[in-house]
């Protein structure tokens, strides 16, 4: 069976090597931040914070990353807005990146990632995600995959699921982020 192609950005499933038990960080997304910003979108700190909680911002391709918006804290101006509007404040939950894994979606632009692609590197694809769902665009640049150690994302391999047929295109895979900016001695924002 064929994979859909239907991105999502990255979706926690494995922490320090345990099973992803839903934990995550407050943190907020400033009305100065001028892009719009949704489930699954990989963010980066932003050097300051609000109410308590550390800003972050959408990563752009080669960024550190802090971590992935796993959910949105309800907007009382707007309850049907399943992402954060470009321009607006709005508080939402992050799963770290550090000893974190996630599955993503391989972009397919050229190609299918073959399951000999499991412990190579690859790039991150940033796309402006759906108004409708509220879901990510990132997926895997599947035309990156190297073992260049500067890429964004190491691939694990293949979800293994019923509905995922690995090496085809539109695959999902593990992933874990290669510059995770909680790791130790690194130079602030």
């Amino acid at each position: 069976m064929a994979n859909t192609d239907a991105p999502y950005g990255f979706r926690p499933v494995h922490a320090d090597g345990s099973a992803y038990s839903g934990a995550t960080m407050r943190c907020v997304i400033a009305a100065g931040d001028s892009t719009a910003t949704f489930i699954g979108d990989a963010v980066k700190m932003a050097g300051t914070s609000i109410d308590g909680a550390p800003t972050v911002i959408q990563i752009a391709g080669g960024d550190p990353v802090f971590g992935v918006i796993t959910s949105f804290e309800v907007n009382p101006d707007d309850l049907g807005a399943q992402y954060r509007k470009a321009a607006t404040q709005r508080f939402c939950q992050v799963a770290m990146a550090e000893g974190g894994y996630f599955m993503c979606q391989d972009d397919s632009d050229a190609a299918a990632l073959p399951i000999t692609a499991a412990g190579l590197n690859a790039t991150i694809i940033v796309g402006t995600g759906s108004t409708v769902t509220g879901m990510s665009a990132m997926e895997i640049d599947e035309s990156t995959a190297l073992t260049t150690n500067s890429l964004d994302l190491q691939l694990f391999a293949p979800v293994n699921r019923t509905d995922n047929t690995a090496g085809d295109t539109f695959a999902d895979w593990i992933v874990r982020f290669n510059d995770p900016q909680q790791k130790h001695v690194r130079t602030g924002v």
